[in-house]
């Protein structure tokens, strides 16, 4: 008997990407509701940049709709799949941080810190709780409480990824859509450092990784001491000047790279300047890029710059348009939001602080830095686990994938450290965390630039 004919289709990516669109966007009950690609000026290098908003996750909190574009979903690249697989992975990835703790797999345990660790439960110490200084807590707009070990707090079950065991972290550090109780105090916002969503689970862990320590490197730097290295081109970064050549304006500033060195974590930490003429805003924007290979690594940190320039761009536009061609200084409680910054960073005055700060640097030539780590993904996550251990850092894990998200062939992750630094509010850099002494100190309060 003859074997049974089977066939396939095969897609190309372009294909696949508009296939997950067709399946996320969607105004009425999309994911993605709305999805926009973005108009760039002449001055801007030929690259496509596309942003998108979230479903509404507002309604899990009683708040009214946000404006949008205020998610911060984007995403950037030089060939039509690339800038829309990577707006859809990470509006995926945003979404199961707001919805995983809805399907009931993270129950809440309400207890102080102080009965936790009597019970020899596996929780943060005293001083990595202790997030923010006295100076910061006294002032009267501060938004974050002081640490109290006998206040209750909702806590967190978590397993390990460096051994066998589990530990437990504030909720609120983890879930976006966690609200803490009247009785509980806020020591600080949740953020999605070190999430990630990909096909590939494997994949997706190993994101997750890399961006935990991309934040972890690019804050110590920017508050702390510790100098970056300015990445001098040379042979092994020459298809980066090619691309560079080909998607800029010839009469462009180039772009300049500097590796943002962790103390103690592998990988590569790379963030790129995009800088234009004195009178054109923005000035400056900076991007960041994280990996186990340097000229990837130097190519996603020149991505997300793009992108970060387009929003500087535009919130210039809307400031001249709101206050005036003078337009408006941001307020202190502008910059408890993660777009101030940006925009103050836009015009020459701010420009100056990200000059001054990446002007503290040494140089190398891109060939005498470190090799790329090029064995396979298994063993380079598990030398990241055995580094977190070695340097004495619980690092703890879950796998946030929701049901539709899986439907949609997806992997969504979070690592978690608290003993690394995360993504602060501009406005209030977690100036107390323990981490900094790694970094030579926390020596400024100035908002960091990275939105």
């Amino acid at each position: 008997m003859s074997e049974r004919l089977r066939c396939s289709v095969r897609q190309d990516e372009l294909q696949r990407a508009e296939a997950l669109r067709r399946r996320m966007h969607g105004r009425l009950c999309g994911v993605v509701p709305l999805l926009d690609h973005l108009t760039r000026s002449r001055s801007d290098p030929r690259m496509l940049i596309l942003s998108a908003d979230l479903t509404g996750v507002h309604h899990l909190h009683g708040l009214p709709a946000p404006e949008a574009g205020s998610f911060h979903l984007g995403g950037f690249g030089t060939q039509p799949f690339e800038a829309r697989i990577r707006v859809l992975a990470e509006s995926l990835e945003r979404y199961a941080c707001h919805m995983a703790s809805r399907e009931g797999r993270f129950p809440v345990r309400v207890a102080s810190h102080r009965e936790l660790a009597a019970a020899g439960e596996r929780v943060p110490n005293a001083a990595a709780m202790t997030l923010f200084g006295e100076d910061q807590h006294a002032g009267g707009d501060f938004w974050f409480d002081r640490f109290d070990p006998d206040a209750p707090l909702g806590w967190i079950e978590l397993p390990s990824l460096l051994d066998r065991g589990s530990g437990w972290v504030p909720a609120q550090w983890y879930f976006l859509d966690y609200v803490p109780r009247d009785d509980e105090p806020w020591l600080a916002p949740a953020v999605t450092t070190g999430a990630a969503a990909h096909t590939d689970p494997e994949a997706a862990l190993a994101a997750a990784l890399s961006e935990a320590v991309q934040i972890d490197s690019a804050i110590g730097h920017w508050h702390g001491t510790r100098r970056s290295v300015r990445i001098v081109p040379d042979r092994r970064t020459a298809v980066v000047a090619a691309l560079v050549s080909e998607i800029f304006p010839r009469d462009e500033l180039a772009p300049e790279f500097h590796l943002l060195t962790n103390p103690d974590l592998p990988g590569f930490t790379v963030a790129c300047l995009l800088r234009r003429p004195p009178g054109l805003v923005p000035q400056i924007a900076v991007g960041l890029g994280s990996g186990t290979a340097l000229v990837p690594t130097m190519y996603r940190a020149l991505l997300e710059a793009a992108g970060v320039r387009w929003l500087a761009g535009w919130l210039a536009v809307e400031n001249r348009i709101d206050h005036g061609p003078g337009g408006r200084r941001p307020t202190a409680e502008d910059l408890y939001g993660l777009e101030a910054n940006v925009g103050a960073y836009a015009a020459a005055e701010g420009a100056k602080v990200v000059e001054d700060r990446f002007a503290q640097c040494d140089e190398a030539f891109a060939g005498d830095l470190p090799p790329d780590d090029e064995r396979p993904r298994r063993e380079q996550i598990a030398s990241l686990a055995a580094a977190y251990r070695e340097s004495g850092k619980d690092l703890f894990f879950a796998d946030l994938t929701t049901t539709d998200v899986r439907a949609l062939g997806f992997t969504a992750v979070r690592v978690f450290s608290p003993d690394t630094l995360v993504l602060p509010l501009p406005a209030a850099p977690q100036a107390a965390h323990p981490r900094f002494h790694a970094f030579g100190g926390f020596s400024h309060d100035a908002p960091h630039p990275y939105p």
